[in-house]
């Protein structure tokens, strides 16, 4: 703990404040007009499923928060202070700019009406109880930490947010996640947390006069004019380090220096008991207010405000694609609609189980962008587009002829299947109906493009990085979108399905194999910083054949071996059943051979499998490295051929900053259809939706 300068120490009467989880009401804050009284904490923790109904059996609040939301990934869409959607902590630039006090913020913790205690993150693991503990002593070679002493110093506030399953409060919050206030950091110091050093942080209402909306009803705060910013704890000089310590707990003064070797010890003595109430001019103790200090960001922000709509591409950028604060309600709102903004979202009422009522919506004005504005090289349609291969990855066979005026690329995956790369010029995409003008037209129809929910994330209700929208026979991939049958889309839509099935019919027949065409069509909408991670298209009810159109903005496309097919055995250090020894996999040549020995009888199973185990585990044992790397400029066509390669293969798309449609056509196995949606993939291509390949 930093020297600090001494405090006139004020004489209240001596009043314990219990350190812990609170488990029933106090019946005022320290700093109201009403009395208060000790607080009885215990150290047990409810379990999640038992939340709703503790809440309800709490008192209430006497106002509403200024910004809430019900699952955590619209609060840091929404909030520029809290972009953190895991950790307590939000820090960036060295600087702490937000903090959330939820199911635990740790031993000994605090919250009244201007006060919180709480730990500081980092460095922690959960218990068999779920509870969180330190690794290893806190020091400032962690980032939160370092993050904190540096707001503390600069005297940077910090917005603090509260979760309704925080027990110190012990009242009944209206949401999952409320933002309370700005805070300023008044101490930081350190304490032994079970068998290591931690940190603790006291935080200070930022705005004394302004009552708090989590306090009890009948609340009102001490009038500025009438507070005595003398009163503090009493503080002594440590004999052992010469650092002076603030008297944090009745049970006496420790020092609270870490490297001391009289840390955490009463009197600089004695081991301190292992339940202890907070000083009460610990708690009461505020700083002078001071005008110059100001936060860096508004606690709720107005993004909606500093958008022009008549600036066409700034309806695409990054910012525009943030969440906001509902300006009738104040729930956080992540934009999961392409054309903007709606409050009340069935969809997400279904993920937080809340039914939410709120007539808000907000869609922007879309002025279609021309293809000049998404694509920043000179050369807007190369005549022929040179190419370059990095020699480090695979090199596709050329060939210029076959399907003119396309450069026909072929990445072949031995034993596997291949991936056609047609190259598009300007002869293909300035023709009437092509690329350019499907382009701008997609951009101009409202297609229904919406961000969905990831059945799978660490954190609930996330929603993926780009838009989407399916016609045809529905299909789930890393999320699961209602889809609209053929009959409803536009000229658009099945022109470009046109292309799709041309380039599909052209692959797969050329390498002998039956055209399966497709029944299925999902686009894919990417403002600026979209991406789609690895991923791969292998659902047991696709065909073997997955074709994409690119439009707008360039892209990278990345190929690589799946992780237990590229080591040969899974994250999990199981080897896998049947193992396909892949050309470039690790120990390919040893994997080879072993897998032929096996299938000529000349070893057993187990010799088999034990021979596997024993190879050496030198070389990359991360993910395996791309084997395969293609740009998809805009009209560019690739189609991937071989249920194998979805299958031990996975491949993701880097966008460039720009605007960019993918649409990708599959063929869905009837037999995995229900019965109701397979009209939907009925269609019939007219006139010039049936596409000749110029």
């Amino acid at each position: 703990m930093p020297p600090q300068k001494r405090t006139k120490t004020g004489k209240p009467a001596r009043q314990a404040v219990l350190s812990g989880r609170v488990t029933r009401p106090r019946k005022s804050a320290i700093t109201s007009h009403q009395k208060s009284n000790p607080v009885e904490t215990s150290h047990s923790e409810d379990a999640i499923s038992g939340e709703s109904d503790r809440q309800n059996d709490l008192p209430p609040v006497q106002g509403k928060p200024p910004a809430w939301a019900e699952c955590r990934p619209d609060l840091c869409d929404a909030l520029p202070w809290f972009r953190s959607a895991q950790g307590g902590y939000y820090y960036n630039g060295s600087l702490c700019y937000g903090c959330l006090v939820d199911a635990d913020s740790g031993i000994r913790a605090y919250i009244d009406d201007e006060v919180v205690v709480t730990r500081i993150g980092g460095g922690c693991t959960k218990d068999a109880e779920g509870n969180l503990v330190l690794l290893k002593d806190q020091d400032t070679d962690s980032a939160t930490l370092s993050s904190v002493m540096n707001s503390w110093r600069m005297q940077n506030p910090v917005g603090l947010i509260i979760g309704d399953r925080n027990k110190q409060l012990n009242r009944k919050l209206p949401h999952r996640y409320n933002v309370m206030a700005y805070f300023r950091i008044a101490d930081v110091w350190y304490e032994q947390i079970g068998t290591k050093k931690g940190a603790k942080v006291r935080f200070e209402k930022l705005d004394l006069a302004a009552t708090s909306w989590w306090a009890a009803p009948g609340t009102t705060p001490l009038p500025v004019e009438q507070r005595d910013f003398t009163l503090g704890p009493a503080t002594k000089r440590c004999a052992s380090c010469d650092r002076e310590s603030k008297q944090v707990y009745n049970e006496g003064w420790m020092c609270l220096t870490p490297s001391c070797s009289r840390f955490w010890k009463v009197g600089g003595t004695t081991t301190p008991p292992g339940h202890l109430s907070f000083n009460a001019a610990f708690l009461r103790a505020r700083l002078p207010p001071d005008p110059q200090i100001q936060p860096h960001f508004d606690l709720v922000p107005d993004l909606l405000a500093t958008l022009s709509e008549d600036k066409g591409d700034l309806v695409f950028k990054r910012i525009a694609w943030k969440g906001i604060v509902c300006p009738l309600c104040s729930r956080c709102i992540a934009r999961r609609f392409w054309r903007g903004w709606k409050c009340a979202d069935e969809l997400l009422q279904d993920l937080s189980q809340q039914s939410h009522r709120c007539s808000f919506e907000r869609y922007l004005k879309i002025s279609p962008l021309s293809v000049r504005s998404v694509i920043d090289e000179f050369e807007i349609h190369p005549a022929k587009r040179a190419l370059y291969f990095d020699p480090k990855l695979q090199l596709p066979s050329v060939d210029d002829t076959s399907l003119y005026p396309y450069r026909k690329l072929v990445y072949t995956l031995p034993g596997v299947g291949f991936v056609t790369h047609l190259v598009a010029n300007r002869a293909i995409n300035t023709r009437a109906n092509g690329p350019d003008d499907l382009f701008k037209r997609l951009q101009s129809v409202d297609l229904g493009l919406q961000r969905y929910p990831l059945q799978q994330s660490v954190v609930r209700g996330t929603l993926t990085s780009h838009y989407a929208v399916n016609y045809g026979c529905p299909y789930k991939y890393v999320v699961s979108v209602a889809s609209k049958g053929f009959a409803e889309a536009s000229d658009e839509i099945l022109r470009a399905f046109g292309r799709l099935t041309w380039a599909t019919e052209q692959a797969v027949t050329t390498a002998g194999d039956a055209f399966l065409p497709p029944n299925e069509l999902l686009l894919l909408g990417y403002m600026e910083d979209m991406k789609i991670g690895y991923h791969d298209d292998g659902e047991s009810s696709l065909g073997p054949t997955i074709a994409t159109l690119s439009l707008g903005a360039r892209a990278t496309m990345l190929l690589r071996m799946k992780y237990k097919y590229y080591h040969g055995y899974t994250k999990a250090k199981r080897i896998v059943d049947e193992d396909p020894a892949l050309d470039g996999c690790a120990h390919a040549p040893e994997r080879k051979a072993l897998k032929q020995a096996r299938e000529a009888g000349e070893i057993t199973r187990e010799e088999y499998d034990a021979q596997r185990r024993g190879l050496p585990a030198g070389g990359r044992r991360g993910e395996a490295p791309p084997c395969l790397r293609m740009e998809l400029n805009h009209g560019d066509l690739v189609v991937m051929h071989g249920e194998g390669v979805q299958r031990f293969y996975e491949h993701s798309v880097i966008p460039e900053k720009n605007l960019r449609f993918a649409l990708t056509a599959r063929y869905i196995k009837p037999e995995f259809v229900e019965e109701a949606d397979r009209q939907k993939g009925v269609f019939t291509l007219t006139g010039e939706q049936v596409y000749d390949g110029k």
